[in-house]
């Protein structure tokens, strides 16, 4: 390996951990506290279909 071989692994490097970053403070600036609370009756009434808004009648 030559020495621009190592200088564009040691850029792509920096590349990755900065976006990585970004990625991380944005899930956790935006992400982090975000719940969805779901019952078991839900989730049963859209997998079987049962639900009466998807009756269209």
């Amino acid at each position: 390996m030559n020495f621009q071989d190592k200088t564009l692994v040691k850029k792509l490097a920096l590349v990755l951990v900065v976006k990585l970053t970004v990625l991380m403070a944005l899930w956790w600036f935006f992400v982090h506290e975000q719940y969805v609370t779901v019952s078991g009756d839900d989730v049963a009434s859209q997998l079987l279909g049962s639900d009466k808004s998807n009756n269209k009648e």
